[in-house]
């Protein structure tokens, strides 16, 4: 009989773990891939006094996610950083509270509401992709921060953010480029040093904060339901619990964890989404067939979902080459934990990576290629639960999954109707950055040309 107290494999210690530590930082995304194409499907990596703990097989992601989660909390460190920016909101609090939030959080996700969600979500494209003129080149990942801004802005507020919309992309660029360094880093400084990095950092939350609090101050002030998530928000009580609501503080960092996580990952999905299809015309042409022939010259909606599943393929294979949320958020052992044959020790930091798992050739075959269809019935049964988990899994799993999977298909099915994006010929290498949401670095430029399709180009140069 094995002893299920083994440590798992991994690299020797060597100073200290002082150069595991520096690939760690310098190589985001290789380091561990190459972890765990080296050391299997538990890895123990030392560094200094800290043991450092993969996990790359799909069985021992449900063990930490879903049948052991409670033997685990996520990584102080990483949840201080954050909170600064979304206070005591879904994605960093834990235990009661975090139950009681969800309970609170889950109406506003509830299906009857993404008929609305919907519409928003193919208008704001639509106004978008009008405004594009065949010739031009378009700074793709910028335009998709854009649309994603603009749609959680009107879904969440039901405003049209128009004057202030500068503001917020740069404050969340700036929050994202500082909340990565920061989280990286062995030592953080608290945000109260005024270094010029959390000076920068406190100004951009200055910039998130007043203008969320205005809204939440003018719709208490005013009792109106706009019918977005705001006033859900707001209306919503804890009927399973002490029958209270949100406070103002509460349904503000709420506000700011769906703004930020709303906003960062579909914009980055759908980034990647345009450079895949740019690079594979044949999916293209599908895409457009599929969006044509149940559309028409009429405005996609959420009933039109289950009609455009080619499309909803399209946007599961992109988010598996490309997830937006790399590497879930690491967990720290809270005593010793059995996992198959070895351990996780208390005390210990566990790592998820998302990247790893989606690119693993024994669940997805040819893992690098482009393959929409390994999503369609008859071959997505092969994938096992816990290999693909671009919004996480277990009870933590992203409330707004369903939302942002709505979000992407509509948006595609209306702007591939309009347009084609194609790269253009002197194009550089496309390098991959890891900040909050992976992006390409300095942008991706596509070059806008109308499609074959008099009626819908002439809406396009008119």
């Amino acid at each position: 009989m094995s002893d299920v107290r083994r440590d798992p494999p991994g690299p020797k210690l060597g100073f200290l773990g002082l150069s595991h530590l520096k690939r760690m930082q310098r190589d985001l995304l290789g380091f561990p891939t190459e972890l765990a194409r080296t050391y299997g499907d538990l890895v123990r990596v030392p560094m200094g006094p800290m043991r450092l703990y993969f996990v790359n097989h799909p069985n021992f992601v449900r063990e930490v996610l879903v049948n052991q989660g409670k033997s685990f909390c996520k990584l102080p460190r990483i949840v201080k950083a954050f909170r600064s920016i979304d206070g005591n909101g879904l994605v960093f609090s834990e235990g009661d509270f975090w139950l009681r939030q969800r309970r609170l959080v889950q109406p506003a996700f509830s299906p009857k509401r993404f008929e609305g969600y919907g519409r928003i979500a193919a208008r704001c494209a639509r106004e978008m992709v009008d405004s594009w003129r065949p010739g031009a080149t378009v700074e793709i990942s910028a335009a998709m921060r854009r649309l994603a801004l603009g749609i959680i802005a009107r879904t969440m507020f039901d405003v049209e953010i128009g004057d202030v919309e500068g503001r917020i992309g740069t404050a969340i660029e700036t929050l994202s480029a500082i909340v990565t360094k920061q989280t990286g880093r062995i030592i953080q400084w608290p945000d109260w040093v005024p270094f010029p990095e959390n000076r920068r950092k406190l100004a951009a939350v200055r910039v998130l904060d007043d203008i969320i609090r205005r809204v939440i101050r003018e719709r208490r002030a005013s009792g109106e339901d706009k019918g977005d998530l705001l006033s859900m928000l707001l209306a919503a009580v804890d009927e399973e619990g002490d029958g209270t609501g949100m406070t103002d503080e509460q349904a503000r960092d709420e506000a700011i964890t769906l703004f930020n996580a709303g906003h960062d990952t579909s914009a980055a999905g759908l980034t990647w989404l345009w450079y895949l299809v740019a690079k594979h015309p044949e999916v293209e042409e599908k895409l457009r067939d599929e969006a044509q022939s149940v559309l028409g010259e009429r405005e996609a909606g959420y009933a039109d979902l289950p009609s455009l599943p080619y499309t909803a393929m399209v946007v599961k294979e992109s988010l598996r080459l490309y997830p937006p949320t790399w590497a879930l958020i690491p967990r720290v052992a809270l005593t010793d934990v059995p996992m198959g044959d070895f351990v996780i020790r208390k005390g210990g930091w566990v790592y998820i990576y998302t990247w790893v798992l989606h690119r693993d050739p024994r669940f997805f075959p040819e893992p690098e290629r482009f393959d929409p269809e390994r999503f369609v019935p008859g071959r997505v049964e092969s994938i096992p639960q816990h290999a693909y988990i671009p919004f996480g899994a277990g009870p933590h799993v992203c409330i707004g999954n369903t939302f942002a999977q709505m979000e992407m298909v509509l948006a595609v099915s209306t702007i591939i109707r309009r347009v084609r994006l194609v790269l253009p010929p002197d194009a550089p290498p496309v390098t991959i950055e890891p900040y909050v949401a992976i992006r390409p670095r300095g942008g991706l430029l596509l070059r806008v040309e109308a499609v074959n399709r008099p009626a819908l180009a002439g809406r396009v140069e008119g």
